[in-house]
């Protein structure tokens, strides 16, 4: 009898030991890693500043220079880089945007503008900003932000994107789990695909309720908030249907640590990508977490420019999960009709007759 509690315990066990240690390596001790900033302004101004930076900063700020706070502010509004600082604005300058609410400034600035994102990740904000209320503080001056893309009034915490691609990642991969562990292969390949297609719309239209008319967190256009639902749930879902090819009962495990456990901190939704580890950042344009929440935030933020290469990511999971899973079907049925052809048994040959 205990042999078979401690199989079934070893279960949770190792999510709780993957939960913890990934999430531990990952987020504990955040540091920037190249994180892109610019500085604005004439080759005078801003030669001896982006060289001083660099010195100082080293490999944790790539720190670029533009000749126009023009070119600046478009830089952070495609969000190219996390920000831009300008040491010397001129009074239309700092009239873009929005005040920015991260930093105390005075109500009459006249030091050095820094123009920012939060849409694009209130934690990166900050990071961003740092080195920068550095340079101001130094000099005797107040940093004025101004924000390009400020969160909402409903969205003051920066994590209801984050909390709706959660949901529709759960949503994905258990639907695939307990259609597997319930039907198994009673349910055929076909009639799965298209319960996982129906689910997947229920699930993204429940997901925008409750996210936007209800509780007023994530808004912008419905229409292209449900496809980003439903191709989350098809991403995560088919690619969840192969891996119960391998791994049976198993395949939760799997299938949280790498659609949850290491797609969260890879997203850059928690804690910005540039300050994540290493292997964490290799991964950040490859699971699919990253272009739910970067969807969404294009879809709120900024008027779903640049959302196709995250609905195309979502895309290529859903059509790479059917695609092995035919392959993987189409194979093992092939080796389990030449186990069972006749032809292909070994043929029995008579044992000779002992002569009297």
């Amino acid at each position: 009898m205990v042999r078979p509690i401690a199989r079934v315990l070893l279960f949770p066990f190792a999510m709780a030991v993957l939960l913890v240690g990934i999430y531990t390596a990952a987020m504990h001790a955040p540091n920037p890693h190249h994180l892109k900033v610019a500085v604005a302004g004439s080759p005078a101004q801003t030669g001896p500043l982006s060289a001083s930076l660099r010195k100082a900063l080293g490999d944790a700020y790539d720190v670029s220079t533009v000749t126009s706070t023009e070119q600046a502010r478009q830089l952070v509004a495609h969000r190219d880089v996390a920000a831009a600082y300008v040491p010397a604005p001129t009074p239309g300058d700092r009239d873009a945007g929005t005040p920015g609410t991260a930093f105390a400034q005075p109500p009459r600035p006249s030091g050095p503008l820094l123009y920012v994102a939060s849409g694009a990740g209130a934690a990166q904000v900050n990071l961003a900003a740092l080195p920068f209320e550095n340079v101001a503080v130094q000099q005797h001056q107040f940093l004025q932000v101004r924000d390009l893309a400020p969160l909402s009034a409903d969205d003051t915490s920066d994590t209801s994107t984050m909390y709706a691609a959660i949901g529709l990642t759960l949503a994905g991969y258990l639907s695939a789990v307990m259609l597997s562990t319930v039907f198994g292969t009673a349910l055929t390949r076909r009639r799965t695909v298209a319960a996982l297609a129906a689910f997947g719309t229920v699930a993204a239209l429940t997901v925008w309720l409750i996210t936007g008319p209800i509780l007023g967190a994530v808004h912008g256009f419905a229409p292209a908030i449900l496809v980003t639902g439903w191709l989350t749930v098809m991403a995560v879902g088919l690619a969840t249907m192969f891996l119960s090819r391998f791994c049976g009962r198993m395949t939760p495990l799997p299938a949280v640590g790498i659609f949850m456990f290491l797609a969260m901190p890879a997203s850059g939704a928690a804690l910005p990508i540039a300050a994540m580890p290493a292997p964490i950042r290799a991964l950040h344009d490859l699971l699919p977490m990253t272009s739910t929440t970067g969807s969404l935030r294009q879809i709120m933020y900024f008027d779903s420019d640049g959302i196709g290469p995250y609905w195309l990511t979502l895309g290529l999971w859903a059509i790479a999960g059917l695609s092995l899973t035919l392959a993987y079907d189409a194979l093992n049925a092939r080796r389990t009709s030449r186990r069972n052809d006749p032809a292909d048994q070994p043929r029995q040959t008579a044992e000779p007759v002992p002569s009297p």
